[in-house]
């Protein structure tokens, strides 16, 4: 079988795209435009296997990116395994927004693979990073992530922020479970590949995110991510826990608080 001959009959049962993808990987080339060139290859039994192999495993709806073992996100590729979410192009306007800020001390809320923290890590190399996750697994992963692309982190196993003593006027990053599991939108076979404890939440799937708002005490500047159906909730929430709303694009909302909770109430 040549690789137009199978990637006719793959796209079939699959995206095209996702064959070429399959394909391009175990033919370890380059780019899809491999493909093109040598449309009229026979494929060697060996790879053709394996690549049945992946085929097979993507109609049954697994992510490609778990088939894989990794996913692209702001031009560098990471490590993914069933123990973290998949990154997603939506997260990316956090690593703008981010950078926009210029902060000294970043803190990554619920890291899973590390993408966030590792990429402002790398764009922004001044920073001092601390990633936390109450996952071991995803705190593995995240490691090997960022010793793969050689990012400094400071990864630490915690509940949120709960008992951290954090830095002075620090950039909060949270990119928390939000999701509702009552949304009628949802593809339900996609998602039940990723890890439910870093999908769902209780109250709407706000819970993570209003408990977080409750830890931040001290004055910081805040970046989460939530379906744009809750912004309007968490900014009701976070206005009542002293934050103020700056901006949002697209799932990202931007807050800062200036003040201590309580600082002038008299003991």
């Amino acid at each position: 079988m040549t690789i137009s001959e199978w990637v006719e009959r793959s796209s079939k049962y699959i995206d095209r795209l996702d064959a070429e993808v399959i394909l391009t990987h175990y033919l370890q080339a380059h780019d899809r435009s491999y493909l093109v060139a040598h449309d009229d290859e026979e494929l060697p039994d060996n790879i053709q296997q394996a690549c049945d192999t992946m085929l097979a495993a993507r109609m049954r709806g697994k992510p490609l990116a778990y088939i894989l073992g990794y996913k692209e996100f702001y031009g560098r590729r990471f490590i993914v395994t069933p123990e973290v979410l998949i990154p997603r192009p939506e997260t990316e306007d956090i690593i703008d927004l981010a950078k926009a800020a210029k902060p000294k001390n970043i803190v990554d809320v619920g890291t899973g693979s590390g993408c966030i923290a590792i990429t402002l890590a790398l764009e922004l190399p001044n920073a001092e990073i601390t990633a936390i996750d109450i996952s071991d697994t995803a705190l593995s992963v995240a490691q090997k992530n960022a010793k793969q692309l050689g990012a400094k982190i400071d990864f630490r196993k915690n509940n949120l922020v709960e008992g951290l003593a954090l830095p002075e006027k620090p950039l909060i990053i949270a990119n928390l479970p939000y999701v509702d599991k009552t949304w009628n939108w949802l593809d339900k076979n996609s998602l039940s590949y990723e890890p439910q404890l870093a999908l769902y939440a209780q109250q709407e799937g706000l819970e993570l995110i209003y408990r977080l708002i409750d830890q931040l005490d001290n004055p910081c500047r805040l970046l989460l991510e939530a379906d744009p159906s809750q912004h309007e909730q968490i900014k009701k929430y976070a206005k009542l826990h002293g934050f103020s709303f700056r901006k949002s694009r697209n799932f990202i909302l931007s807050f800062t608080k200036n003040k201590t909770a309580h600082a002038n109430i008299k003991a």
